[in-house]
């Protein structure tokens, strides 16, 4: 009896009598909307999905939506696109944070390496991914890493452990392993060395080594520290002045900060309030030269003018 039934379903489903259910969802790809791409990544990502082949999908996406103005990809398009990068990068419009560089990047299907990784961040951001998403630069390359452990050192790749590259760019996945192997990453320059760039993104973006000091402080390990110390990473506006946290103004305005202002509660107070708020007003005083040169003019000399003379009264 029940293989009558059976049979008489699949004679009525080949005459198409019976319906056959089928999936209503569409199909993501480069001609999506970002929108859709990072609900289709949070699905993969809530349904257990393997990391590398979530990663794999959204770098044949993205790689495929966008066009690279400085690789081969840019033969595919007319000489004066490459312009489109410099308009996107210098559109009064764009904050240079990454949620206004990946939108527009990806309304123009155009950008190089920054755009690249700057939508590759948005979208696991956005999608909810639980683990550590950084963008790294070398001297000539950005790319965004998913994964990464409190306890890599950023210019180590084989400290990355399970850390995946997602990198549309170079159109590809590669694990710690694989990036050291092919030093890609380096432009083959061993010396060319990695750095940790998201906070030039995402201003609410911890600094790594703040976050490695949290797991420090969660598992009683000491991390290595690879270069510098949380104390020379919070000079925010005189660095963005002077374009660098190793001067000799920087090192005045870090000793008195470190042994004028933490020994009482009005110094503590300022040092609270800059530290949250001065990233900020650095991001906004490096975008224009006049902007650094008016901060350099009246907020960093006076301050280290300031400085100097309490420093002397010590």
């Amino acid at each position: 009896m029940e293989l009558r039934i059976s049979l008489a379903l699949t004679i009525l489903i080949l005459l198409n009598v019976v319906p056959v259910k089928k999936s209503n969802a569409a199909k993501v790809d480069k001609n999506s909307s970002l929108g859709q791409v990072i609900s289709k990544t949070k699905e993969m990502y809530e349904s257990g999905t393997d990391k590398r082949k979530i990663a794999e999908w959204l770098t044949n996406v993205v790689d495929n939506r966008i066009t690279c103005s400085n690789n081969s990809e840019a033969l595919t398009r007319p000489i004066w696109a490459s312009f489109q990068v410099h308009w996107l990068r210098n559109d009064p419009s764009n904050s240079g944070e990454y949620f206004d560089v990946a939108n527009a990047a990806w309304s123009r299907q155009y950008g190089n390496c920054g755009e690249n990784s700057a939508v590759v961040y948005y979208v696991l951001k956005k999608a909810g991914v639980k683990e550590n998403v950084r963008v790294l630069r070398t001297k000539d390359h950005s790319f965004c890493v998913w994964n990464l452990p409190p306890t890599a050192s950023t210019n180590e790749p084989s400290t990355w452990g399970d850390a995946l590259i997602v990198d549309p760019w170079y159109g590809g996945v590669l694990d710690g392993s694989e990036a050291r192997t092919n030093k890609w990453f380096q432009n083959g320059d061993p010396e060319n060395k990695i750095n940790d760039e998201t906070r030039d993104i995402d201003l609410l973006a911890d600094d790594w080594r703040v976050i490695q000091k949290r797991e420090e402080h969660r598992t009683g390990q000491k991390i290595p520290d690879e270069s510098e110390t949380i104390s020379e990473l919070d000079c925010f506006i005189a660095t963005a002045v002077y374009g660098t946290t190793h001067n000799d103004e920087i090192k005045l305005l870090r000793n008195f900060r470190d042994n004028k202002l933490r020994r009482h509660l009005p110094g503590r107070v300022f040092i609270f309030v800059y530290e949250r708020f001065g990233p900020f007003a650095a991001f906004y005083i490096k975008q224009k030269e006049h902007r650094k040169q008016w901060a350099r003019e009246y907020i960093v000399i006076p301050a280290i003018e300031f400085a100097q003379r309490k420093t002397e009264q010590l």
